[in-house]
């Protein structure tokens, strides 16, 4: 990750947004079945778990709050239970403000996603479109008056589902006309919103076949690219950003060349809220001064972290930055990197941390930390830097230079990273383990009945130690013995 992109990252924090638009409560319902009914003979689902989450605008709201900025959300709730649900979900993310209003015509919006061990079945949605009379929509829009001039930039999240109608459009116009802001626009269409002159639009590819009226392409990066200057003319539009799944995204500004930003291929847990998470980091990655190029590889990583969750579910500062930072490769940066462990994977993975000089590899090493992955979700190793072996082994050693011993161990798909450590007076994983804060640390059973200098840190962070089976005769030591001594020393084979 290159200096700009960090600095970006770091001036999210300062950054506020206003944010309106549709509310939608997400709904997850898992179960099983393994019986029918008796009074009408169909199968009975057994829900298991139940988790409610923010959807709609609220999510893009969660969204920015997550990656660092001020949020003011402004949305319509009915009067019901699901509007107290949503209040509480709204206070639990942390938003800075919550500016709600509520009414009797229209109940709260939700969709709720029924599942069988994970395969979602149905889905099935309360309310349609909220309804608004005039004394609800004149409370909104004299909040709306207010929250304006003390936000840095705009989000409208326009969903159809009637929070945004043309007098909040209006004002909005006559606001922009006495201070312009940057305005990022989600919306089924761009039309109506052509006199705020967005900042950003972000049309995914089904959405820009229907606003357009055209049919699908094979080459969808091609037709996106196509669609340039009828999306600018229509929308007036300064950044036009098609997001087109796993083809990646087309930016386009008027009058300046296109261009396409590829993406990895991840597998999605859940997709629902992708978008949000996109939009919400392109945003603020452009008022916090980046380029279309780093703002969309920001993003795009962002919107990458969202969909490996199984339910509607914001990127944070932390995730985004540990995905930009680990995006090329398993080796990773002990000062940059190591922090971001405690933060992220040990809240949804089970992390493994081991350690050693992996000088000449072999046999005993492939078993050792095979084995030392089988016990959690993600394996971490701690490699000795050159010095710090030679600290450790003596002056001939090591035989293999830090570089090469590295690339090894990346060719073993049982390790995930590799941070190298090491420094004089400290040769030891202590800062690592306190960095990273594993689940459980693994050594060989060969240091049992040593003195671990990193004992009284995992007793103190509540780490669990592990010692694996020593596989005797495999060893660093011995096969330098060997060729030293024209193959006298015997390694002996493992079974």
């Amino acid at each position: 990750m290159n200096t700009q992109i960090k600095t970006i990252l770091e001036q999210f924090k300062g950054q506020r947004v206003l944010v309106i638009g549709d509310f939608i409560l997400d709904v997850y319902l898992d179960g099983n079945c393994d019986r029918l009914a008796p009074e009408f003979n169909v199968p009975v689902l057994d829900i298991t778990s139940q988790q409610y989450c923010l959807g709609g605008a609220a999510n893009v709201a969660a969204n920015l709050h997550a990656l660092g900025s001020h949020v003011c959300y402004m949305s319509v709730l009915g009067q019901d239970h699901n509007a107290k649900i949503a209040i509480e979900l709204l206070k639990e993310k942390g938003i800075d403000s919550i500016c709600l209003h509520f009414t009797t015509l229209s109940p709260t919006l939700s969709k709720t996603r029924l599942s069988k061990d994970e395969q979602l079945l149905y889905r099935f949605d309360v309310g349609k479109k909220m309804e608004l009379d005039q004394t609800v929509m004149d409370g909104f829009l004299k909040d709306l008056q207010k929250a304006y001039y003390n936000y840095d930039a705009v989000y409208i999240a326009d969903y159809e589902k009637g929070t945004i109608n043309h007098q909040v459009i209006h004002l909005l116009q006559e606001m922009q006309e006495k201070c312009f802001k940057p305005i990022a626009i989600d919306a089924k269409q761009y039309d109506k919103y052509k006199q705020l002159y967005p900042l950003i639009i972000k049309p995914n590819h089904q959405e820009a076949l229907q606003i357009l009226k055209e049919e699908p392409m094979e080459d969808r990066v091609e037709q996106a690219m196509g669609w340039s200057k009828s999306m600018h003319d229509l929308s007036n539009a300064k950044i036009v950003a098609f997001t087109l799944d796993s083809d990646g995204v087309v930016i386009s500004r008027k009058d300046h060349p296109l261009f396409h930003y590829k993406v990895s291929n991840i597998k999605a847990q859940n997709v629902s809220g992708a978008g949000d998470t996109f939009l919400s980091a392109f945003l603020l990655a452009h008022i916090s001064g980046a380029t279309d190029a780093d703002a969309v590889q920001i993003a795009s990583i962002a919107a990458s972290v969202s969909i490996q969750k199984k339910i509607t579910a914001s990127c944070s500062a932390s995730e985004l930055l540990f995905a930009l930072l680990t995006q090329k490769g398993k080796i990773l940066d002990a000062g940059s990197v190591a922090p971001c462990f405690s933060h992220i994977l040990a809240e949804h993975k089970k992390v493994v941390f081991t350690n050693g000089c992996f000088d000449i590899f072999h046999s005993g090493h492939i078993q050792y930390l095979q084995q030392a992955r089988s016990l959690g979700d993600i394996l971490v190793v701690g490699i000795n830097t050159d010095e710090s072996v030679q600290r450790l082994k003596g002056p001939h050693r090591p035989v293999n230079t830090l570089e090469d011993r590295m690339e090894v161990l990346k060719g073993l798909s049982c390790i995930d990273y590799i941070i190298p450590f090491g420094t004089i007076g400290n040769d030891t994983p202590i800062d690592l383990i306190a960095s990273i804060h594993p689940a459980i640390y693994v050594k060989g059973e060969d240091y049992k009945d040593e003195h671990l200098p990193e004992a009284s840190l995992l007793e103190s962070l509540g780490i669990e130690i592990i010692f694996l089976p020593y596989v005797p005769h495999q060893s660093t030591t011995k096969i330098i013995a060997r060729v030293q001594k024209n193959d006298q020393v015997k390694l002996k084979k493992i079974s």
